[in-house]
């Protein structure tokens, strides 16, 4: 899931194979597709050349890909308008989560009780701010690339825009898979609370105190034979009365 939200976002500058698929749109006349952070150009008997888009000046890019500075300025105008906050902060929001969740769940003793109940609060809380990130940057994607084929009509001098099908479809996949994610942590943080209101250890305290047991057995075990002893000394003096009392 976290190397899916990276393709996402790095998409078709990346070398690995079959990413360089994962773009916003693309621009056929001009041979030219554009992700979250870069653009790529195809030039006629050259290799397929992609470069970075943030920071860069208009002019230095169309020089790297060898375009007009209209096209890229086109491009770029484009870009703008799909954030790559909201799937950034989706992945941001999944990593402090799972961190979140794990601190909730080894958290044992009867001092952390407040702090987990925090733990608790706190991993919901950040684990669905993620659904909803990877919901709006899914649901942007759609409604910007659709935006852009109208805004952009088809009768254009070679500005025709066509959405990138497959980062649209992984966007989707991204977003169901995070619910899925997050539902099953919601699910094993409802059965903790659930757990400790009916004063049943979790796993995690369960074997924490397992090496407590060696003593505790031992310690049992010492107390039962000085019960045994007492009750020995006890029925011995019992016997000496009965024995006097028969004389």
């Amino acid at each position: 899931m976290a190397s899916w939200l990276v393709f996402s976002m790095v998409g078709c500058i990346s070398e690995a194979p079959g990413i360089y698929q994962l773009f916003i749109a693309e621009i056929p006349n001009s041979n030219v597709q554009f992700g979250y952070v870069g653009i790529c150009s195809t030039i006629a008997d050259h290799d397929r050349v992609c470069k970075p888009a943030l920071g860069i000046a208009p002019a230095d890019l169309a020089k790297k890909l060898s375009l007009p500075v209209d096209v890229i300025q086109h491009v770029l105008s484009l870009q703008g308008s799909v954030s790559l906050a909201l799937p950034a902060l989706s992945g941001i929001l999944i990593l402090l989560g799972y961190i979140a969740f794990n601190v909730a769940w080894y958290s044992t003793g009867e001092k952390s009780v407040k702090s987990r109940r925090r733990w608790i609060a706190t991993t919901r809380i950040v684990l669905w701010s993620a659904v909803g990130s990877a919901f709006a940057a899914a649901y942007l994607l759609t409604f910007s690339t659709s935006a852009m084929e109208v805004i952009v009509p088809k009768s254009s001098a070679g500005l025709a825009v066509t959405r990138g099908q497959t980062l649209q479809i992984l966007q989707w996949v991204v977003f169901s898979f995070v619910a899925l994610y997050v539902s099953t942590i919601h699910y094993m943080l409802h059965k903790i609370v659930k757990q400790a209101r009916e004063g049943i250890l979790p796993e995690s305290e369960v074997r924490g105190g397992d090496a407590k047991k060696p003593k505790e057995e031992k310690k049992a075990k010492k107390e039962r034979e000085e019960e045994k002893n007492k009750d020995g000394d006890r029925e011995n003096e019992q016997q000496k009365e009965n024995a006097a009392v028969d004389i």
